[in-house]
């Protein structure tokens, strides 16, 4: 997200001074507000939209979505149709009601007779009972991937929430740089009347102006892609103020020891499904074994042929060959239970393997920015004295933009830093299926 390609290096004062300045707490961020209004370093994002009133924190986020988001909405849905479709298999058929009529002509004399009857299919208990538990295994193993499901989305959607936040910061306080270029370009202008700026420097604030633009546009473009992807998948229309403070969210995230990891990980909604998957395919192993002895179709009826003559009607069907092991499907079943059980052992020890990845870098993460020096938690008196030297002729204009340079590539680490620490924690969330971060 923070990626910024640098096209030249005479374009470098603006294209750092963008990103650099993304990390400032802003408030109402309108060009008319003073610069005093920056707020310090530890961030409270406060990112104005067209409702100030109708602040937006993360601790709202799965409220939300469980009551407008259709994405949510379809993983609960989706659950039912596998849960149904099961049951529906696994239901015993409904007898057969039949009636069968029938009209002889012998010797001009009409004979008639007809049959009322109930014919029913049967299997051995057991395969009854074998049936009826693989299906409970597989609705359970539903609800695990339904739960497992929703811990991932909700996970991916209070990151993008935290995303959407930043983006905000980044385009509006690419919008309070524009005050600080003018302030630039008017004292060169005036050096400029002077003789004392050449042609080139002049030149060199033309074109940082020019990519401060282009740079602008570039991170709108984003920030609505951000926004617009976001508000879908909440099933939103409108959104209004985020409040967001990530410094003071990373000192309430306690992250896990390598110990606590693995268990989470063994009892996280992934590892549950995947062990019940794998039970699902060992009873269908059950069920097909049970499939050795075919169906037996009984009927019962009552027959009448003629006012005269009336009795039963009882019958029976079996198959042939009567027992034919039903091999092919067993060994199909075995196969897939083999799969299931090597599909189920490789996802957990990636899991594994990513989630000690994430908690590194977390950890690694947390270290490099807790080492963001705490004299740049205001960044505007620097800021202002070094237009002020330079309107005074006190610094040279490349003294100038080597200083911003300098600090702006400190912000502009620092937010890229950010940015790919709240993306692992998220993503270590949907992990271990714990929150990490306390709404």
């Amino acid at each position: 997200m923070t990626s910024i390609l640098l096209r030249t290096g005479l374009a470098v004062l603006l294209l750092a001074l963008g990103p650099g300045l993304t990390h400032l707490g802003v408030g109402s961020l309108d060009s008319e507000h003073p610069a005093s209004e920056l707020s310090s370093l530890h961030l409270a994002l406060v990112l104005q939209a067209q409702d100030p009133s109708a602040d937006m924190r993360l601790s709202q986020v799965d409220a939300l979505a469980r009551e407008r988001s259709p994405e949510l909405t379809r993983i609960g849905v989706r659950f039912e149709g596998i849960a149904r479709a099961a049951e529906v298999f696994a239901r015993p058929a409904n007898p057969a009601l039949a009636w069968d009529v029938e009209f002889l002509d012998e010797g001009g004399q009409a004979i008639w007779e007809h049959a009322v009857f109930l014919e029913k299919s049967f299997r051995l208990p057991a395969f009854r009972s074998s049936l009826s538990e693989q299906v409970d295994s597989r609705v359970r193993g539903a609800e695990l991937e339904r739960e497992r499901q929703e811990v991932v989305w909700l996970a991916e959607a209070r990151l993008g929430f935290v995303q959407v936040a930043l983006a905000e910061a980044e385009v509006e306080a690419l919008h309070r740089m524009e005050s600080l270029v003018d302030r630039i370009r008017s004292a060169a202008l005036a050096r400029s009347a002077e003789g004392e700026l050449s042609m080139p420097e002049l030149r060199l604030l033309e074109m940082g102006e020019y990519q401060l633009r282009a740079l602008l546009s570039d991170r709108l473009v984003e920030r609505d892609r951000r926004r617009s992807a976001w508000m879908t998948r909440m099933g939103l229309t409108e959104v209004g103020a985020f409040r967001f403070d990530p410094d003071e969210a990373r000192d309430r995230i306690a992250l896990p020891g390598e110990d606590d990891l693995l268990a989470w990980l063994a009892d996280s909604p992934a590892a549950r499904s995947h062990r019940q998957a794998l039970e699902a395919a060992r009873r269908g192993i059950s069920v097909e074994e049970g499939r050795r002895w075919p169906e037996v179709d009984l009927l019962a009826g009552y027959r009448q042929v003629t006012p005269q003559h009336r009795g039963f009607v009882l019958g029976a069907s079996l198959p042939l060959p009567l027992r034919d092991g039903n091999r092919a499907a067993i060994q199909e079943a075995r196969a897939g239970e083999r799969d299931r059980e090597l599909t189920s052992t490789l996802q957990e020890a990636g899991d594994r393997a990513r989630g000690l990845q994430l908690l590194v870098t977390l950890e690694r993460l947390n270290t490099q920015l807790e080492g963001f020096p705490p004299e740049l938690s205001d960044p505007e008196p620097l800021f202002q004295a070094l237009v002020a030297l330079y309107e005074d002729g006190a610094e040279p204009l490349s003294g100038v933009l080597s200083s911003l340079t300098l600090l702006a590539e400190t912000y502009r680490t620092w937010f890229e830093q950010l940015d790919d620490y709240y993306e692992s924690l998220f993503e270590l969330e949907a992990l271990t299926g714990r929150r990490l971060l306390d709404s």
